[in-house]
C-alpha cells in the first residue's frame, strides 16, 4: 500500500491560538482574541486593533509532521527542548521549498517530501514544524454605513495598505511572541478536537530563555515554528490506517489588517496572522 502525506486547504474555521504558563526559564504569553474584518460599518472593530482576512498569498515552509503520545515540551509545556522520545515522524523534508497554501484553498495537494506510515499506537499530540518566514498578500472590501465601497490592498513590506490593486506580497518573520524579552511560547487555543500550542525554536527545536534576545526584539533561537495539538480524544493508528493529513485553514485566517492610530478608520498596516488547521486520520474499511 502506498503511503502519502497530503495537506488540505479549506474554508473550515479553526484557529491556532496559544496559551502557556510561564516559568523562570522560558516566557510565554496568552492568546489575544481576534475577529474577522467587517464588510460593513467599521472594518476593524476597535482602536489599535486588527482583523483577519483570507490571504491571496500565504507561503510557508514545512519541515516535519509527526505524532507523539506525550507533549514534546512537557505536560506543563515549559520545557526548553523538544522531547521526541514518544514521537514518530510521518513526514519530513530537510530542505523544503516554500509552498503557497493560499493557492491551494479548496484542494488536496501532496507534499514533495518523504512520507512514512506511523507506528501503530494511540497519539494525542500531533505536531508540525515550519520555518518562521511567511510571505503574505491580501485585500478586503469594506462598505461603511452610508459610505462608498472601498477595497484595501496590501502594498508590500514597509508600506501602508491603500486602495491601489493588486495586492502585493511581503515576507514577515516570526521571531518573538513578546516585547523587550524573549517570549517563545504562545499557546492553548480551543480548536476542533482540542487545543493548539506554538513555540519559536532553533533548528534543533530548542527554545530561548527570556534573556536570550538579540537587538531588543528577536529571540536568539528563532529559526522554526513548532505547532503541537493537544487532542481531547487521542486517535489510534492501526494496520488499517493509510493516511494522516494536516488540514490548513486559511479562510478568514493567515493575514490581518491593523489599525495603527487612535481613531477608527482605514487600516494603517498589513501583515501575516496565525493560520488554522486540524489533523485527520484515514483508515481502510
Amino acid at each position: 500500500m502506498t503511503y502519502q502525506m497530503k495537506f488540505l486547504a479549506s474554508s473550515f474555521l479553526i484557529f491556532f491560538a496559544f496559551l502557556l504558563p510561564a516559568n523562570a526559564a522560558v516566557e510565554n504569553i496568552n492568546a489575544v482574541a481576534t475577529s474577522t474584518c467587517n464588510a460593513t460599518g467599521h472594518m476593524i472593530a476597535v482602536v489599535d486593533g486588527d482583523c483577519r482576512v483570507t490571504p491571496s498569498t500565504f507561503t510557508a515552509t514545512i519541515y516535519e509532521i509527526g505524532l507523539c503520545t506525550v507533549h514534546p515540551y512537557g505536560a506543563a509545556k515549559t520545557s526548553a527542548t523538544f522531547d521526541a522520545t514518544t514521537c514518530v515522524v510521518i513526514y519530513s523534508d530537510a530542505a523544503p521549498a516554500a509552498i503557497d497554501l493560499a493557492a491551494a484553498i479548496g484542494t488536496s495537494t501532496s507534499l514533495p517530501g518523504t512520507a512514512s506510515a506511523p507506528v501503530e499506537g494511540t497519539y494525542g499530540y500531533p505536531y508540525i514544524k515550519l520555518g518562521t518566514d511567511f510571505t503574505v498578500a491580501g485585500s478586503f472590501t469594506n462598505t461603511p454605513s452610508g459610505g462608498v465601497e472601498t477595497t484595501y490592498y496590501s502594498r508590500g513590506s514597509g508600506n501602508a495598505p491603500d486602495t491601489t490593486g493588486p495586492a502585493l506580497t511581503q515576507t514577515d518573520s516570526l521571531k518573538n511572541f513578546g516585547d523587550n524579552t524573549c517570549a517563545s511560547g504562545y499557546l492553548g487555543a480551543a480548536v476542533v478536537g482540542g487545543t493548539m500550542d506554538g513555540f519559536i525554536t532553533d533548528t534543533s527545536f530548542a527554545r530561548s530563555d527570556t534573556a536570550d534576545i538579540a537587538d531588543g526584539t528577536t529571540c536568539d533561537k528563532s529559526d522554526r515554528l513548532v505547532a503541537v495539538m493537544n487532542l481531547t480524544g487521542p486517535f489510534t493508528v492501526t494496520s488499517q490506517t493509510y493516511s494522516v493529513n494536516f488540514n490548513f485553514i486559511l479562510t478568514d485566517y493567515g493575514a490581518q489588517f491593523i489599525d495603527g492610530n487612535s481613531t477608527l478608520g482605514p487600516p494603517e498596516e498589513f501583515g501575516s496572522a496565525p493560520f488554522a488547521g486540524y489533523f485527520t486520520v484515514l483508515n481502510a474499511n
